[in-house]
């Protein structure tokens, strides 16, 4: 694994400015996080159980400040009914925006999911007491438990990147154009052509 400290020598071999550690410290953060955001990779999908008590009068459940019970959250890709007993899947449950719960003759939509604010609220056929969350989830830029696989899979690339936003924010605009246009480009199109699909076809 790739971890903090070696990102920060990678930059500094770019950029030969060792003095700057905190901006090279924020270039790194910020260049991970946008080579992870580039697209939805398959990689970033991750899954976390959410429980709550099944009441035979309500109609929806909420989990409130979803963001501290997903860690990292950056986007739902859908949420999933579990069986409690065998952890079996019973239904998915499609993403609706708030005002669209109700169909146009006015019957509320089956199997769904909205966020409201900072809530997730779902609407299951079956409440079995027990919900799977399947997100993409930001990669950890903290110093101390950095972990990211973007870093492990192209450190150099990914310092090139963050080199680049070192000379942005140090006032070397020319240089900072020339790593975009050099590497950051061609990375993000290399990220998207080997890692965006979960199957080879």
């Amino acid at each position: 694994m790739t971890t903090f400290a070696q990102m920060e020598t990678l930059v500094a071999e770019q950029t030969r400015r060792p003095d700057v550690s905190a901006i090279t410290k924020a270039a790194i953060k910020s260049a991970t996080l946008r080579a992870h955001h580039v697209d939805f990779f398959p990689r970033d999908l991750v899954t976390s159980p959410l429980t709550y008590t099944p009441l035979s009068t309500a109609v929806f459940y909420d989990f409130t400040n979803i963001q501290n019970t997903l860690t990292r959250l950056r986007s739902l890709k859908f949420v999933q009914s579990i069986e409690v007993g065998t952890g079996t899947p019973t239904e998915n449950l499609e993403y609706r925006n708030a005002d669209d719960i109700y169909d146009s003759d006015g019957n509320r939509r089956l199997s769904i999911y909205t966020l409201i604010g900072a809530t997730l609220r779902i609407y299951p056929q079956s409440a079995t007491g027990v919900a799977s969350a399947y997100y993409f989830q930001n990669p950890d830029t903290a110093e101390l438990t950095y972990d990211s696989w973007i870093a492990d899979t192209y450190p150099d690339e990914l310092a090139m990147w963050a080199a680049g936003i070192v000379f942005a924010r140090t006032g070397f605009l020319e240089a900072a154009k020339e790593y975009q246009d050099t590497h950051v480009k061609a990375f993000k199109e290399m990220l998207i052509d080997s890692h965006l699909l979960g199957t080879v076809s």
